[in-house]
């Protein structure tokens, strides 16, 4: 919850309200703001007044506003004077005081606007900050994790068996912890680098001018916020880096593994065709043996019909017939083969072909 009080004292020609910054004597509602239900974002107590008095100084808007620091412009093309007490006060208010000198109303209007934006979005640049706080401790121990776990990559690739599975498991958690970050954050941060385009440009709107004595309010602003605006950048920097690392060591453990399967898959193809060339040497063993098998029981069958035949008219030898047989029979038998084997192929290419 936002809440701007602003008085304007109408009949102050120089000076503030005699009641200005007091709350005990002030008309403004300030128990009713204590009391609200909501939660108090930021509250804003602006007063209103007259000329500038003459010879003003920093101590004597301390004590007028009641703050530890005050900083001060000239703005517009005026002797008008803007004093802001950036502390909060335990009515939980930033004051603000206005000298009008001479501007109009509907561009004081304005310039109110322009003040109390600065001051808003000054407060809404520095929720990023917030949450840089706390989240940067763990960004960091991602960080050192990511480090050593890239040097560890290192050296498991150097080695010819390197393993990287629990490196891989690693890195998996260590972009689900990153990725959570981020989705915590890149709102927070996107937000306070539009604020401070936004605070930028309201100051750049009220075209301050130097006020002897005082200290700028864009010189306050600048050494205050510069810093935590800063440590928003570097984190979101950060956030990007670390995020191209993990990206990049997973490029890499995926080159990685990809190799250690190709090897797997070399070194399978090296299995399997040793093992078919022993299977085809066995295959053409046991061809061989068939086809003496063979032989051997068709000769004997050849032997069983000479003994039906007159040999001994002849003048033939039982074992001359079957030596002669022989031959014979083996070639048919390693051709009967050969065709069998032919057949077997080209039924195996015509499924391939279907």
């Amino acid at each position: 919850m936002s809440i701007s009080f602003i008085e304007r004292g109408l009949n102050c020609i120089s000076g503030l309200l005699d009641d200005a910054f007091d709350a005990q004597k002030s008309v403004l509602p300030l128990a009713w703001a204590r009391a609200t239900p909501a939660p108090m974002f930021h509250a804003i107590w602006l007063e209103i007044g007259g000329k500038a008095p003459r010879r003003i100084t920093p101590e004597h808007m301390l004590e007028v506003m009641q703050a530890r620091s005050v900083t001060a412009n000239q703005f517009g093309d005026s002797a008008s004077q803007i004093h802001f007490a950036f502390d909060i006060d335990a009515d939980g208010f930033s004051r603000i005081a206005v000298f009008n000198d001479g501007i109009a109303p509907n561009r004081m209007g304005r310039t109110i606007q322009r003040i109390v934006e600065l001051e808003t979005y000054r407060l809404l640049a520095l929720l990023g900050f917030a949450a840089v706080r706390e989240n940067g401790g763990r960004l960091g121990r991602i960080e050192q994790t990511v480090a050593g776990l890239t040097t560890d990559l290192a050296a498991q690739i150097k080695q010819p068996g390197g393993q990287i599975q629990e490196l891989l498991s690693v890195l998996s958690a260590q972009a689900a912890d990153l990725e959570e970050i981020y989705s915590l954050t890149s709102y927070r941060l996107a937000a306070t680098k539009a604020y401070e385009a936004i605070l930028n440009d309201r100051i750049g709107g009220l075209r301050l001018v130097r006020l002897e004595g005082f200290q700028g309010i864009r010189g306050f602003l600048g050494r205050r916020m510069t810093p935590a605006l800063d440590s928003c950048r570097a984190f979101s920097e950060r956030l990007t880096r670390l995020s191209e690392r993990i990206t990049r060591a997973g490029d890499l453990m995926r080159t990685q593994t990809e190799m250690i399967i190709q090897r797997q898959n070399r070194d399978l193809l090296r299995s399997m065709n040793s093992r078919a060339r022993q299977q085809l040497r066995l295959q053409q063993t046991v061809e061989r043996l068939s086809v003496a098998a063979v032989t051997y029981y068709g000769v004997g069958l050849v032997g069983y019909l000479a003994q039906a035949l007159p040999l001994d008219v002849w003048g033939w030898d039982i074992k001359l017939v079957k030596a002669a047989a022989v031959p014979g029979i083996a070639f048919l038998v390693w051709l009967t083969i050969r065709e069998v084997k032919a057949g077997l192929t080209s039924d195996d290419d015509d499924k391939d072909a279907d």
